[in-house]
């Protein structure tokens, strides 16, 4: 048998695997003139606003004489260079290494709110959606600080820094206060292309702990704030996409006790309502799951039908003020993560027609009628 091979064969040890990259706008007196000198290049066009890094896979044996001083020995180092564009700076950085930068492999893109602030979402994602080498799922995050430094992290779990990163992200089933799955390269493109508002995950890095605590939202490509955890939780219940919630309520005849419900399944139905020149939308959800936790339950008969009434209707309390929350936050801030323009669009196009040049007007006047009702299905394996 005659095998062919791989026409392009390159090895592994050939290769500069890009594990993430971090874009931050250029603090230029935050490093010395030697420095700036090594990450820029000369520039007909005036300035270096923008600085690019990218987190790199060092591969067994590897030493650590490439690339940043603050790798650590580790399983990744950074390189860094500053200038207009994201393709010409990630080229000169070939200046900076003895191995082609190879995108393929790319898990997550960090950009900073202080470059956000020259430019907006769809300017930094130009080059990373138009090179083929790109994956579509390499998740994009937002930070309030610099984006750098988290290249810099070790995660304590010992996986390098960009698989720790998409790693986080696909959590949001089991953590509600996760943004949804649609916060990938992928599906914030086709947002972009779309005209869509849209929401992004908001990390952030303390000493030496990285966290995802709540979101970025986006009025088109243009960042107009952040929402907390609690708002995120609640547009999830909106959106449909909450999996595995946790609810909780402080028991009213013990303070200080808890009871927490978590959601196995549900079913949501979120509709628009046209009534002449009025528009409202109808929220349904049905929702079942198990008593997980009541730290006041040796005080009551958890199994018996009125305990378990009163819970129920408090869950669906909590979950009502968790969604009006959620709701309210996105409407102040005026930008539309809840899909009442997608499914206004689709079910009442010729509403659609006539208001869609006023949305940013009408948007934040639309009320929401909400209606939850609760199954527990059982105690656990202690009463």
């Amino acid at each position: 048998m005659i095998l062919t091979g791989c026409w392009d064969q390159r090895e592994l040890q050939d290769r500069g695997f890009v594990l993430a990259s971090a874009i931050d706008a250029n603090d230029e007196s935050s490093s010395s003139l030697k420095q700036q000198r090594i990450e820029s290049f000369a520039y007909p066009h005036g300035g270096s606003p923008y600085r690019l890094s990218l987190q790199m896979l060092r591969l067994g044996g590897q030493t650590s004489e490439e690339g940043s001083k603050k790798s650590n020995g580790g399983k990744t180092y950074v390189l860094s260079n500053t200038g207009h564009s994201l393709f010409e700076m990630a080229r000169d950085m070939w200046g900076q290494s003895s191995k082609a930068l190879w995108f393929e492999h790319q898990q997550a893109i960090i950009i900073s709110e202080a470059a956000l602030k020259h430019a907006g979402l769809a300017h930094f994602l130009d080059f990373f959606q138009r090179d083929s080498e790109m994956r579509w799922r390499t998740r994009i995050y937002i930070t309030p600080g610099k984006a750098r430094p988290l290249l810099e992290y070790e995660p304590p779990s010992g996986e390098p820094g960009g698989l720790f990163f998409t790693a986080l992200s696909r959590q949001y089933g089991k953590d509600p206060h996760l943004p949804t799955f649609r916060t990938d390269l992928g599906f914030t493109t086709f947002d972009l292309d779309n005209g869509s508002d849209i929401i992004l995950p908001r990390i952030e890095m303390v000493d030496n702990d990285v966290k995802v605590n709540g979101a970025a939202l986006f009025k088109k490509d243009r960042l107009v704030g952040y929402i907390d955890e609690y708002a995120v939780k609640g547009q999830k219940y909106i959106l449909g996409m909450e999996k595995s919630a946790l609810i909780t309520f402080e028991c009213p005849l013990h303070p200080g006790g808890v009871t927490v419900f978590e959601l196995y399944r549900h079913h949501t139905v979120l509709t628009p309502h046209v009534e002449g020149d009025s528009i409202y939308f109808t929220l349904d959800i049905a929702m079942r799951g198990n008593l997980g936790e009541a730290t006041c339950a040796l005080k009551h008969n958890t199994t018996g039908r009125q305990y378990q009434e009163d819970a129920r209707q408090m869950f669906a309390q909590e979950v009502k003020r968790n969604i009006e929350y959620g709701r309210k936050t996105a409407q102040d801030l005026g930008v539309d993560v809840l899909n009442y323009s997608r499914l206004l669009k689709a079910k009442e196009p010729k509403t659609w027609e006539k208001i869609k040049d006023r949305w940013d007007e009408i948007f934040p006047t639309i009320p929401l009628i909400v209606s939850v009702n609760i199954t527990i299905l059982n105690v656990g394996e202690h009463q």
